[in-house]
């Protein structure tokens, strides 16, 4: 219960900050050429109107999103994830050290690379190969949109707090959450069970219909690499791998991905 109140205190802070600074709260850049168009006459056809009758002129509309308002979502993000971290330490009564010795993060050694790294190269290709198909069959709600608001490499601090976020905290606060306390907790299933509970939670949060199916893969993925292994390391090292590859990615494509 502390674990919960204190996310949605940070939620409730993080909306008021919003609110205070008075944004139009727009991370995304919009995909449609013809809604930007669309924008741009509407405006065009204001101002002179405005002009016309000796009215002052309209605000230029917000096309792209907002560098303060990705600066804000991307912070909120980052407080989100330490917050899970804690909650799940208040959830299971333990200190860090203790956790680290329950899921064998203790255990580390280099030859533990290979596994993530090989069922990183394999998930990434599947993710991949998932997505041109659906796109080539035209099912595009099922084509996977990217978390990550291409907008962000505009902004240094964005581009940074976005690394942080993804690769950095992503992988701890997400696998010990799910992985750790759900998964872990649902063994007493089975690991089938388990692994395809957590991994359609895995799946849900991350509110894309296209996401659905190849993030429940990955999910399994990971989930077996916790269970087989009996090291949590190993989630959070394949977890580290896909998301660095998508944010290399996203920075050497100046965002067009």
């Amino acid at each position: 219960m502390v674990g919960i109140s204190l996310f949605f205190l940070s939620s409730l802070l993080v909306l008021l900050a919003v609110v205070a600074a008075g944004r139009d709260f727009i991370i995304q850049d919009p995909e449609d050429i013809f809604a930007i168009a669309g924008q741009i006459a509407e405006y065009a056809d204001e101002r002179l109107q405005a002009a016309t009758r000796g009215e002052a002129l309209p605000d230029p509309p917000r096309i792209y999103a907002d560098e303060g308002a990705l600066r804000i979502a991307l912070g909120f993000t980052v407080l989100f994830q330490v917050v899970t971290i804690g909650a799940v330490l208040l959830i299971t009564g333990r200190s860090p050290g203790e956790l680290i010795q329950v899921f064998r993060m203790d255990q580390f050694r280099t030859r533990h690379l290979l596994r993530p790294a090989v069922a990183t190269i394999v998930a990434y290709a599947g993710v991949i190969t998932y997505a041109v198909v659906v796109e080539a069959l035209g099912w595009d709600v099922l084509v996977p949109d990217s978390t990550i608001p291409a907008a962000v490499t505009r902004d240094a601090i964005a581009l940074i707090l976005t690394g942080l976020a993804a690769v950095i905290l992503a992988p701890l606060s997400e696998e010990l959450l799910y992985r750790g306390l759900i998964m872990g907790g649902l063994l007493k299933w089975g690991f089938l069970p388990a692994a395809v509970i957590s991994s359609a939670v895995f799946a849900g949060v991350h509110l894309d219909v296209g996401s659905l199916i190849p993030f429940f893969g990955v999910g399994m993925v990971l989930a077996w690499l916790f269970w087989s292994g009996g090291r949590l390391w190993d989630a959070v090292l394949f977890h580290f791998f896909f998301n660095g590859i998508s944010y290399l990615i996203l920075v050497s494509m100046g965002g067009q991905v």
